[in-house]
């Protein structure tokens, strides 16, 4: 710095403008953050992300109706596998009853109206119970009935008017389409309007439900019958019909001789039901159910749902298989050069064997190109519009903010040149370029050295003075909460004069939400009680919120001190705001890594926070299903201690304390089982059930909680001819205990529930017809929750229902249960009077003998003790010292010497250190501390001696899923056997590996 007197205030300096440099600057800021975001997206490769994800909307929902589809239609097959079976039973025992040859059918026509009128009860029984339009069997009648002009043959064609209501009465529901006017007498069912007494067989409709699987047959002799069932297109029977979907089976006899066809048709609304054009986009899309005829990739449309359709298929319309696809979307293009997206899905209608498997049936989606890319185009959009509005927000904010710095700096130069001069010298600087401050530097140079002074000193007294810092502290056990004057200015607390107070917890609570949305001060939906452990080393948050437009940051540093929670808050807006300002200038790839990182973060924050919600949801539902047997395990429980010198009082006490167990074991797998159910994959199994002691054990399930709120629970049974039943009994109980269960929650004390079982009269010999009407006089439904209540997780959204607990599930699974048990469920209830379920289940009947009941844990022991195994030792091997006892006990039942350890490491080094054979067999856990038991038995194979590589290792572990058993054999175990321990697999497995051995 010099003085030079010789320049003058008046000179005028050349040099660009304050604004001009503002705005030029501001400008090429905007066009460098665009180009920066630019980069970024296209580095990270987000459009094409989310490109991607429409594209697998799109595809994912096609295969999952395709897979429903697929299983709906294969669903239908197997009834009709076995009615076949039962009409060549029917057949054969008619030919051979009369002394018949089956050549008889072609030639006398009585013959094939008989036979069909015995086959019509097994054809009505079809159409019940696979709830299906048609069900026909067409006889091959040779010559017999042909005309000089068309191919006739006989036959018996059914349809149903309603598939999804069965009456147990009679067949009124059932219209005979085609065949004898005295067959539909006998079965008290309406001619169609179209009725025909015989099939004819012309060029005037497709007959290939019925040709096909003949030539098939005869070219395909030596397959098994079920693997030449034969899916054909919608076609009718006559010119005026319904067309209808068949699937057709060869009718052969135990001889291989062919005489026939039966077979099963869905109407087209039908199929219609399982591709509902809601899935996705509205009207703006739709389903193709399409058939590749010339087996050459393209397929030809066979039926629709969905608007779409018309503005999408046109004679050039073309759906090829082989065409490009992006992610496996294809794009159809209409006559007017619409665009439509979709997805061709095959659908599997064949077993492995069939000789139809060059016939492919595929489920089409198709969309409008705009409605499935919307949230692509409508970031496209976004993107476009956020870079016009940076550049013109920049040109515009750059103009205002030159003027405003002008305009004052021009102002100050003025008022400091007219300003006496001390001593006549003036400072001067070197030229900076900018007219204004080269102007200013001449003005303030003079003033520098005493303003730094000042405002240093100034600056000291405000940081001693206002650090910004505000104080609470919440009492833990009072619920009160203590503030500071300096946070109610901080924080801006409406309705507090800004000064120390006390407000209530909840008060306080509901003001930080306001602040920090993403709870990461506290969770507010939680006891802060439960918090407090990672308070006790300190924790430290930074919240940013918005305050009339402004960002605004608050630094919350948290303590535990006893029962309080301590914090100190602090405005520190200015010091984000100078980081912010000194970020801008860091390196371009130092920051690009720097927003990476803090998107990485975010993204592992919410995901965490989804997936513990998602557990405290699912873990919620799941509460009310498994109270109901552990009701009836504690009450027995309860029972027994009170009743202990009652030896058979005690007896039948543990007895249902194990069914019970057992069926809250099974609640785990139905909470696996639901997804099999949507997803079509579930099956159920056939056992002998005996009817009455079955209903009685499941009344024992829920006679505890009925009593515990002093209802009146009973049972009746009517007419009950056939007491041994074949059918799923874990299935039927479990959906028995869902409704009881609900009507024991929702009738207020003191109510009557009752079930009411009756076999009703069916003219099928094979299956008997069971009604089971459950009543109860508690809460009753609105019309609204009847529409829903078999929809899962719905529950009434009733005061009195919130108090109750449940997932939801219960009748979700019931309904699915029912059906797949070609059942009927139906419901009536009303508000404030009750509820009735009438559950309808059409059931094979069993041998005329009483069934086996369930072997009991007694007979079990029984066996157990029989095994005599005396001197034998084994090795047990659990971490868990009850489950030792346990096992341990049961094991000296069989007389064997017991030894033990507590780890899979100590259970090596006993082997290790035995004599050889001293052990017969191992007992392993898996879950265990030091080593677990997977690597103890690899450790043990192992080693250098000849019994590591044959004793019977066996896993005894709680990990019961099918991927733990392959894990266990993997690992060089023998066998494996789930906790809780089953009795009769304990004993199998002692008498496979120890006492076999001999």
């Amino acid at each position: 710095m010099k003085k030079n007197s010789s320049v003058s205030h008046d000179k005028p300096i050349k040099g660009q403008s304050l604004t001009a440099r503002v705005m030029k600057a501001m400008m090429l800021l905007g066009i460098l953050e665009v180009t920066i975001f630019a980069a970024i997206m296209a580095a990270s490769g987000e459009l094409g992300y989310i490109r991607k994800y429409s594209y697998n909307l799109l595809s994912e929902k096609t295969e999952n109706r395709a897979r429903y589809v697929e299983n709906m239609l294969f669903q239908k097959t197997p009834l009709v596998y076995e009615t076949a079976k039962e009409i060549n039973g029917i057949t054969e025992g008619y030919l051979s009853e009369n002394g018949l040859e089956l050549s008889s059918i072609k030639d006398d026509k009585s013959v094939s109206k008989e036979m069909l009128a015995l086959y019509a009860d097994s054809l009505v029984s079809l159409i019940q119970h696979d709830m299906v339009n048609d069900a026909y069997i067409i006889l091959d009648t040779g010559a017999l009935y042909d005309t000089d002009t068309d191919t006739v043959r006989a036959g018996l064609y059914l349809r149903d008017t309603d598939i999804y209501t069965n009456s147990t009465t009679d067949n009124k529901d059932i219209y005979v389409e085609m065949g004898s006017s005295e067959t539909a007498q006998s079965l008290g069912s309406p001619l169609d309007s179209e009725w025909a007494p015989y099939l004819t067989i012309n060029g005037d409709n497709d007959f290939s439900f019925y040709n096909t699987p003949i030539e098939t047959y005869y070219d395909n002799s030596s397959q098994p019958v079920y693997n030449l069932g034969y899916w054909s297109s919608f076609s009718k029977i006559s010119l005026s019909a319904h067309k209808s979907m068949k699937y057709t089976l060869p009718l052969v006899t135990s001889d291989g001789e062919l005489y026939g066809v039966i077979g099963i048709g869905l109407l087209e609304k039908t199929v219609l039901k399982a591709i509902p054009t809601n899935d996705f986009y509205n009207e703006n899309a739709c389903y193709i159910i399409a058939a590749d005829v010339e087996n050459d990739g393209i397929y030809i449309p066979m039926m629709h749902s969905g608007a779409t359709y018309n503005r999408l298929v046109s004679e050039n319309t073309i759906f090829d298989e082989n065409a490009d696809s992006e992610y496996n979307v294809y794009c159809f293009r209409t006559d007017d050069k619409n665009g439509f997206l979709g997805c061709i899905n095959r659908m599997k209608l064949y077993n492995s064997g069939s000789p139809y498997l060059d016939q492919h049936w595929a489920l089409i989606s198709a969309a409008t190109e705009s409605s499935v890319m919307n949230i692509y185009n409508f970031l496209i959009k976004v993107f476009m519009m956020s870079i016009a509005m940076t550049l013109i927000c920049c040109l515009i904010f750059s103009a205002f903010t030159g003027r405003r710095i002008s305009k004052p700096v021009t102002k100050m130069i003025t008022a400091l040149n007219n300003a006496p001069e001390d001593g006549g010298s003036v400072l001067t600087f070197s030229k900076s370029g900018i007219a204004e401050f080269d102007r200013l530097a001449l003005a303030v140079v003079r003033l520098q050295e005493n303003a730094n002074e000042y405002a240093s000193r100034i600056s000291k007294i405000i940081t001693l003075t206002d650090s910004g810092i505000g104080v609470f502290r919440i009492n833990l056990s009072t619920h009160r909460v203590f503030v500071s004057e300096s946070l109610t200015r901080i924080l801006d607390f409406d309705g507090i004069t800004p000064t120390d107070t006390t407000i209530s917890e909840e008060d306080f609570i509901s003001r930080l939400r306001k602040i920090d949305a993403n709870q990461r001060i506290f969770k507010y939906d939680e006891e802060l009680s439960s918090q407090t452990a990672p308070l006790s080393v300190g924790k430290s948050v930074e919240i940013m919120t918005e305050s009339v437009g402004t960002e605004v940051w608050y630094k919350f540093s948290l303590s535990l001190l006893n029962d309080d929670i301590i914090g100190l808050v602090q405005d520190i807006t200015e010091t984000v705001t100078e980081k912010q300002k000194i970020a801008k200038y860091k390196d371009d790839e130092y920051t690009d890594k720097l927003i990476k990182a803090n998107k990485a973060l975010r993204d592992a924050y919410f995901s965490a926070r989804r997936a513990d919600n998602a557990k405290t949801d699912f873990l919620s539902r799941m509460s009310h299903d498994i109270r109901t047997p552990m009701n009836a395990i504690i009450g027995m429980t309860s029972i027994a201690e009170t009743h202990m010198d009652d030896k058979e009082k005690i007896a039948d006490c543990l007895e249902k304390i194990s069914v019970s167990g057992n069926y809250l074991l099974s609640l785990i797998n139905d909470v696996l089982d639901m997804s099999k159910i949507e997803s079509g994959k579930f099956t159920l199994s056939e056992e002998n059930i005996s009817l009455s002691p079955f209903l009685d054990s499941l009344m024992e399930i829920e006679l505890p909680a009925a009593r515990e709120k002093n209802h009146v629970l009973t049972l009746q049974k009517h007419n009950i001819i056939h007491e041994n039943i074949i059918g799923d009994a874990l299935r039927i109980q479990q959906m028995f205990v869902n409704i009881i269960s609900n009507s024991v929650k929702y009738t207020n004390n003191g109510g009557v529930i009752s079930v009411d079982v009756t076999e009703k009269p069916v003219e099928n010999p094979r299956v008997g017809c069971y009604e089971f009407v459950f009543r109860d006089n508690g809460i009753g439904m609105s019309d609204e929750v009847l529409k829903n209540i078999f929809e899962p997780f719905e529950r009434a959204e009733d005061e009195r229902v919130s108090k109750q607990q449940g997932t939801g599930l219960g009748m979700a699974i019931t309904y699915n249960l029912v059906k797949m048990m070609n059942g009927d469920i139906k419901v009536k209830s009303r508000l404030g009077e009750g509820t009735e379920f009438t559950v309808t289940l059409f059931l094979k009947l069993g041998d005329n003998g009483i069934a086996e009941p369930e072997k009991s844990h007694k007979n079990g022991i029984e066996d157990l003790q029989k095994l005599g195994l005396d001197g034998r030792r084994v090795l047990l091997v659990d971490d868990n010292s009850l489950n030792r006892e346990i096992a341990g006990e049961f094991l000296d039942m069989a007389g064997l010497t017991v030894e033990y350890a507590e780890n899979g490491k100590e259970a090596a080094d006993k082997f290790a250190a035995s004599e050889q054979g001293y052990y017969e067999m191992i007992f392993m856990d898996i879950q265990m501390p030091v080593m677990n038991g997977y690597d103890s038995a690899a450790l043990i194979r192992s080693m250098d001696r000849p019994d590591a590589k044959t004793i019977p290792i066996i896993a005894m572990t709680a990990d019961a899923f099918a991927e733990d058993v392959k894990k266990a054999l993997s690992a060089g175990m023998n066998e494996h056997i789930a906790k809780p321990l089953d009795i009769d697999k304990l004993v199998n497995a002692l008498q496979k590996w120890v006492k076999n051995k001999d």
